[in-house]
């Protein structure tokens, strides 16, 4: 189910730490320079600081470039993306504060057990993305927090979550049969499966690392895999030659990437992929991660998700949406009575001044 409130600041790779140099407000976009020296608002007393806002927002923004091609964002949707990023803190903030007057807890087992998978998801990406095995300090030390600081955010996102679904069973929230099949019936575009693509593949990552490498260490991973490719056409099987030389996570497997959906595959693998037969090798691919060689085993063509197949997603996603506009209904007034919350981040306003000063 799509969690409600999701704002772990677990694991955020650009935050301001404590005695980082105070930033060049001419390389900040319109939101960062918005960003107030000590609270970005004040719910009931309780400050929620700028630098938990700006870790969100940078994660927010990270998110959204990751999906689109144009990373040249605007003024409008930046300072769209701030408000969003306030909302978002100002109502687990209000919710924490409810859960406590409730006095509702979450326990130190299902923090620890929340950490570790983060921790796990978290180490995987990294080894998936740049072949780099990375261990909990390591991840600390990217996010700039302590463990406790770490433990703390998952236990505000646990009680947050914990008291939107109190507030949930309050209003009596159900889905009901007609109103999944409602959305199964008109919504057939979010019903269709993509083509899946199964591929095998090698990693190799110049030295000492795809960012840092020089242009002799490329070529040296160009020949690695160049070799590797000779030896699998010279007769070797392509998942012993994946154990020997990859350095992908999956090499133990032989390089064995399953039937995946195309769009999960990395775009660079489909392209390379859609021009191969099956069983045939691919030219050598760099990447930001190193270099590449696949080779295509098979391919599945699009086609349409069952009702069957889709009945209990719809029905968590209808329940998510439904759990959200009672979490809204709840904390809105909060939010909107001054005299329990106070906003010290001039967005709107700010943004009015930009564009004024940009049609002088």
């Amino acid at each position: 189910m799509k969690k409600i409130v999701a704002l772990s600041v677990l694991f955020c790779l650009v935050v301001f730490s404590a005695g980082a140099q105070v930033p060049d407000l001419a390389k900040l976009d319109i939101v960062e320079r918005s960003v107030p020296a000590g609270p970005v608002a004040l719910v009931n007393g309780v400050a929620v600081e700028g630098r938990y806002f700006l870790e969100e927002y940078r994660r927010h923004l990270r998110n959204v470039m990751s999906l689109v091609a144009d990373q040249n964002l605007t003024d409008e949707f930046r300072v769209h993306a701030g408000l969003t990023t306030l909302g978002e803190l100002l109502r687990e903030e209000i919710l924490v504060q409810e859960a406590s007057r409730r006095k509702i807890q979450v326990t130190r087992k299902d923090i620890e057990t929340e950490y570790q998978e983060k921790l796990r998801a978290f180490s995987q990406y990294i080894e998936e993305t740049s072949g780099e095995k990375v261990g909990e300090a390591q991840v600390l030390e990217r996010a700039r927090q302590s463990r406790e600081e770490a433990l703390d955010s998952i236990r505000r996102q646990l009680l947050a979550e914990k008291m939107a679904e109190e507030l949930a069973k309050e209003k009596k929230l159900s889905v009901t049969d007609g109103e999944v099949k409602k959305f199964y019936d008109e919504n057939p575009n979010f019903f269709q499966m993509p083509g899946s693509m199964h591929l095998n593949h090698i990693l190799v990552v110049p030295k000492p690392s795809a960012a840092k490498a020089d242009d002799k260490a490329w070529t040296k991973a160009t020949e690695q895999i160049r070799h590797a490719k000779s030896r699998i056409e010279a007769g070797e099987q392509f998942a012993a030659v994946a154990r020997s030389v990859s350095e992908a996570p999956d090499a133990e497997k032989g390089g064995d990437m399953g039937m995946l959906p195309v769009n999960l595959l990395p775009p660079f693998y489909v392209e390379a992929g859609q021009a191969l037969k099956p069983k045939e090798l691919s030219e050598p691919i760099r990447s930001q991660h190193g270099m590449h060689l696949i080779q295509l085993v098979g391919t599945e063509s699009q086609h349409a998700i069952s009702f069957e197949e889709a009945r209990e997603n719809i029905r968590a996603q209808l329940k998510a949406s439904k759990m959200e506009e009672i979490v809204l209904e709840f904390c809105e007034p909060v939010i909107n009575d001054t005299s329990k919350t106070q906003i010290f981040l001039q967005l709107d306003r700010n943004l009015a001044v930009t564009n004024k000063e940009a049609t002088k």
